[in-house]
């Protein structure tokens, strides 16, 4: 019973529920907004019109891309980047523009959770709203009784206070199986936001690795993923085994230089 009752107690179960209904109205505009700028962008690529309203386009699925980001990592506490390390960004014509972030392998990440963000947004709205109303039943419905709105229960007329004692077991079950049915079902969630939204590409750690060395000057690699973890997180997007492989990476292309002291690997910019 305690394992029951626990999550009214915890904030992740309401912080849970309020991911879960926002699914729908974020599914809605993420959806509208992606589809709608594709598609001016792509009708008007004959002309150059189309090619800064699919660079805006591209910007924006960023920008919502990021604030998914963000609340699945503040609501469902997903491991997630707390900073993507980017490139420079260019200052040439749009069509260099466009490029860089159609190559951009994050780019097609994004967008792919944005086209989805809709049909699983609705799962997620219908889920919390189906164990709400099955949990508050038997609460509802005296109600709907005293303002006479007819209910009906398997063909069955609800129309006295003495009927709707009918709902209690129903409320009863989930009232104390509700938030963990919740919380099961937004953990599926937090899982394909993190595997979507909460990647990090080979070349951004690389970069990282660059950034460390260049204000450290020397760095063993412990030190190097504990300070990658202060800057960008930790989870299962920066793993010891991705770092090492960059470090080997970076080494073999000449950009790491690798010095033994005792029995510590060192590592420095070139």
């Amino acid at each position: 019973m305690s394992w029951l009752l626990r999550p009214y107690a915890e904030r992740g179960t309401y912080r849970a529920l309020a991911y879960l209904l926002l699914g729908l109205p974020l599914g809605i505009a993420s959806f509208v907004i992606v589809v709608i700028g594709l598609a001016l962008g792509l009708g008007l690529s004959v002309t150059l019109v189309g090619i800064p309203v699919l660079v805006a386009t591209l910007l924006v699925v960023r920008s919502l891309a990021g604030f998914e980001r963000q609340l699945a990592a503040s609501l469902l506490e997903a491991p997630m980047p707390r900073h993507v390390p980017s490139g420079r960004e260019s200052s040439g014509f749009w069509f260099r523009r466009l490029r860089e972030l159609l190559t951009d392998r994050r780019t097609w990440a994004e967008m792919s959770f944005l086209l989805l963000r809709l049909p699983l947004g609705v799962a997620d709205f219908v889920v919390a709203v189906t164990i709400l109303a099955l949990a508050l039943g038997a609460f509802v419905q005296p109600i709907l009784v005293t303002a006479g709105v007819p209910t009906e229960f398997g063909g069955w007329a609800v129309d006295t206070y003495a009927e709707t004692l009918i709902f209690v077991p129903f409320s009863v079950f989930y009232l104390l199986t509700g938030p963990r049915l919740i919380l099961a079902w937004a953990s599926i969630s937090r899982r394909i936001a993190s595997a979507m939204l909460g990647r990090l590409e080979t070349r951004e750690v690389k970069r990282a690795i660059t950034d460390v060395l260049a204000g450290t000057g020397r760095a063993d690699a412990f030190v190097i993923h504990d300070e990658l973890w202060l800057r960008l997180g930790q989870g299962p997007f920066l793993t010891r085994s991705r770092v090492e492989a960059a470090l080997l990476a970076l080494e073999a292309t000449g950009h790491v230089n690798v010095s033994r002291e005792g029995s510590r690997t060192q590592f420095t910019l070139a």
